[in-house]
């Protein structure tokens, strides 16, 4: 009889181990299978006899396509994808809701949410020999400081067009987020102090009171007609340059300023995804381990990993009683995994084979 029950709850542990394996098989491609959201697609239509709302539709998906594509790929590369057809914007569509439709003066205006499927761009992208980069939205502090190179004159913040302008200046398909300094006279005594050695000073006193990890010092050095961009950008732990000349003959032109900020922010832009890409031509394998007993943080692990564009794939390749062992599929440097869990709070201790996440 002991021996029919040993017989028993072995055969019901397996079953228990294949079943855990299954779900969580399934339940990690189910969540590979994740979307890219493009929200909020306002559309209007005149309301008359010829009105179509299948058009409309059609009219959404390709605003929504165009928003979604500029925010995974750079500057350079806008090109190659302007001429698709409604037929190949459709075919990566997963799901769309309409939100908010209202008939005003002969009008037709929608709100409009589109899903498109992630693998689906990403391999689109592929084909088309376009590296995309994960769509990751951040949030930057950015200081502004203008100097008349002639006067050796300080134009501090709102008496700076830059500073005045630079958030009225923004698209849709921008990732970073930009917060401006608040007016501060020892901010001020600051950058006047160190106007002379402006490309080499740190500012830190200044940009550490905003408590980001992401950080721009923009400096705008104005001589007659011409106007030189000098940008120390931090992302994290990655420290970038940035040189550009532009033509200003009136530096109160707000068309020209405006023309000019946005290029500044589109340089921006191609410098934050040139280090987010997504290279499938990577595909490091990269062992997680992590305590068995706790079954929410496993739950938290798998959302997390599911969301992370550079992963390609991840599943249970081992478990016992003690520890589940995670084999994710990473599309980058292995540190940058590291950088990107720890925005997830998770701690890697990578000293070992296997690595441990805390």
């Amino acid at each position: 009889m002991l021996l029919f029950k040993k017989k028993n709850y072995s055969y019901l542990y397996i079953f228990f181990l294949i079943l855990v394996f299954f779900f969580n098989e399934f339940s990690t491609n189910l969540a590979l299978g994740k979307n890219y959201n493009v929200s909020n697609i306002k559309v209007e239509e005149v309301y008359d006899i010829n009105f179509d709302k299948s058009k409309v539709v059609d009219k959404a998906f390709g605003k929504a396509f165009k928003i979604l594509l500029y925010k995974l790929i750079e500057n350079k590369d806008k090109s190659k994808i302007n001429i698709i057809s409604l037929k190949d914007k459709k075919s990566l569509i997963e799901n769309f809701s309409i939100s908010d439709e209202m008939f005003v003066d002969n009008k037709y205006i929608a709100q409009f949410n589109v899903q498109f499927n992630k693998k689906k761009i990403l391999n689109y992208l592929n084909n088309k020999d376009l590296i995309p980069s994960s769509p990751t939205e951040i949030k930057v502090i950015i200081l502004p400081i203008l100097i008349d190179t002639n006067s050796n004159e300080l134009y501090y913040l709102n008496q700076n067009i830059f500073y005045n302008n630079w958030n009225h200046n923004k698209k849709n398909h921008h990732l970073i987020k930009y917060v401006l300094p608040n007016e501060d006279i020892e901010d001020y005594n600051i950058i006047k102090k160190n106007i002379d050695n402006i490309e080499n000073y740190s500012f830190k006193e200044i940009t550490e009171k905003y408590n980001l990890k992401n950080e721009i010092i923009l400096i705008i050095l104005k001589s007659d007609s011409k106007i030189r961009i000098f940008s120390k950008i931090k992302f994290g732990k990655k420290d970038l340059l940035l040189n550009n000349i532009y033509n200003l003959y009136d530096i109160q032109d707000k068309d020209e300023i405006s023309t000019i900020i946005l290029n500044i922010k589109d340089s921006y832009e191609d410098k934050w995804k040139s280090i987010n890409k997504i290279n499938t031509a990577i595909e490091l394998p990269i062992r997680l381990s992590i305590n068995a007993e706790d079954t929410k943080f496993s739950e938290k692990l798998e959302n997390n990993l599911s969301s992370i564009d550079l992963i390609s794939d991840f599943k249970i390749e081992m478990f016992n009683n003690k520890e589940i062992v995670y084999k994710i599929i990473f599309n980058g440097n292995p540190n940058k995994l590291i950088d990107i869990m720890s925005l997830y709070n998770f701690r890697i201790d990578s000293s070992q084979e296997i690595w441990k996440v805390k």
